[in-house]
């Protein structure tokens, strides 16, 4: 069982530089930086806000949107030795505040999470597979019998007999990617998080792929120009102890959450590669990219396995 160490020591103080997490500025919108650049583990996964654009579905309607495009890199692995075997990353969404929203979201019974934005599509969807590679393996099969006095003079009562037959089987095995929405803290709508998981190809001891990008296309209530945030939460599996180490200490509040994105749609594109008036029409695959970390195996483009 692998027990390579997976933890922050965090001072016991009250300084800021003892708080491990990523912050926004006062006032500050779209950071940058959104998780895990703070962490002095040797394995850690960073995530980066690269591009956002607000804009509409297309010309003709009225349904406000968001592209982001987020991009992870898992550090720090050596196969076989150090290394994830799984990391699930959640992008939660959700309306911030009643400014700039219509008037029946500012009432003071009003819900404000019928104003949080959905995920219309995302990138990759589906699952994807890196590094597949196959193993044989044998495995045997016993049968157990028993012969009773008879004729035949040479079986006696009670002996049991066990035959054991060999046979070889392959097995395939690979890196997968997954993305699908998700329902987070609700049970009714439509889907207000983008939900990634990466797995390693275990007979290999791969460790994850080592660097993902995706995109998020958002869709806001017609009128809705109000702030939203996206909390980014990363879950990864190392080892049990590991795993255990890392709940306890952020039961105990050791492990602090980084601040959620804050996301303005009156700020301009951060790119001009997108159209701004027909987001729909944006091949959200051609946005996602996948690196394995082993030679001559990536993939760019989203297609579903």
């Amino acid at each position: 069982m692998d027990t390579d160490p997976f933890e922050i020591i965090l001072a016991d103080s009250n300084e800021e530089s003892a708080h491990f997490r990523l912050q926004n500025e006062p006032g500050e919108r779209q950071r940058e930086y959104v998780t895990g650049y703070d962490r002095r583990d040797a394995l850690r996964v960073l995530g980066k806000l690269t591009d956002v654009v607000h804009g509409r579905l297309d010309p003709d309607g009225d349904e406000p949107c968001s592209l982001a495009v987020f991009e992870f890199a898992a550090l720090g692995q050596k196969p076989s030795r150090r290394r994830y075997r799984e990391v699930q990353i959640e992008l939660v969404f959700a309306a911030h505040g009643t400014e700039g929203r219509p008037r029946a979201a500012r009432t003071n019974n009003a819900e404000l999470s019928r104003w949080d934005p959905q995920v219309k599509a995302l990138a990759p969807a589906g699952s994807k597979a890196l590094l597949e590679t196959t193993h044989t393996a044998g495995r045997k099969h016993a049968f157990e019998a028993f012969a009773e006095a008879g004729a035949d003079p040479v079986a006696t009562a009670g002996v049991k007999y066990v035959y054991e037959i060999s046979d070889v089987v392959e097995r395939a095995d690979r890196m997968v990617v997954e993305g699908a929405p998700a329902f987070v803290g609700r049970a009714a709508g439509k889907p207000n998080a983008a939900r990634f998981v990466l797995r390693e190809n275990a007979s290999q001891r791969s460790g994850v792929p080592r660097f993902l990008r995706v995109a998020v296309l958002l869709v806001r209530r017609a009128g809705d120009s109000g702030l939203f945030v996206a909390e980014v939460n990363v879950r990864a599996h190392v080892s049990v102890f590991a795993d255990a180490g890392e709940k306890m200490r952020r039961v105990m509040g050791r492990i602090p959450l980084d601040d959620a994105v804050v996301f303005d749609p009156k700020m301009p594109p951060t790119t001009d590669r997108f159209p701004v008036d027909r987001l729909a029409s944006v091949s959200l695959g051609d946005e996602c990219s996948i690196e394995s970390g082993h030679a001559g195996d990536e993939s760019r483009g989203d297609s579903e396995e």
